[in-house]
């Protein structure tokens, strides 16, 4: 990585220097705009608080489980956070990966510690019973 030879500088220039950077991510940059405007940003709130909430209301019957974040769509996107009463993140996380193919990300602030959970645009609801399953087989294991 590059950084600027004056990265406290007075000069706005001392944030253009990028260093190493994927030329793929930045080619891509105006069709993932040009998707984003086709589908409207509306339509892929409402389609990804429906696959957090898909998750969500059947995670929150399996015992073992905690839900950090609010079934509120106010509160919520995309995003949810679910830990294990008793159980290490990592052990959650490796159990995902390795038994589902799900990669999750683990969190630990403050008073919350769970993994989030963030289905994309494209995850299907058959993505998201593989998830209840892998929560399901995990606290019980």
């Amino acid at each position: 990585m590059l950084s600027s030879t004056e990265p406290d500088g007075p000069d706005i220039r001392k944030f253009e220097s990028l260093g190493t950077r994927s030329f793929a991510s930045e080619m891509a940059i105006g069709t993932a705009i040009d998707f984003h405007e086709m589908i409207g940003a509306k339509r892929k709130a409402e389609r990804l608080t429906a696959l957090r909430l898909y998750w969500m209301k059947q995670a929150q019957s399996i015992k073992g489980l905690k839900l950090y974040t609010s079934m509120n769509p106010e509160y919520s996107c995309a995003i949810g956070v679910v830990g294990a009463e008793g159980r290490e993140l990592s052990e959650l996380d490796q159990y995902l990966f390795n038994k589902k193919g799900i990669h999750a990300v683990a969190i630990n602030i403050e008073k919350i510690t769970g993994m989030r959970i963030t289905p994309h645009v494209y995850t299907s609801f058959g993505d998201l019973d593989r998830l209840l399953e892998g929560l399901n087989d995990f606290v019980r294991s």
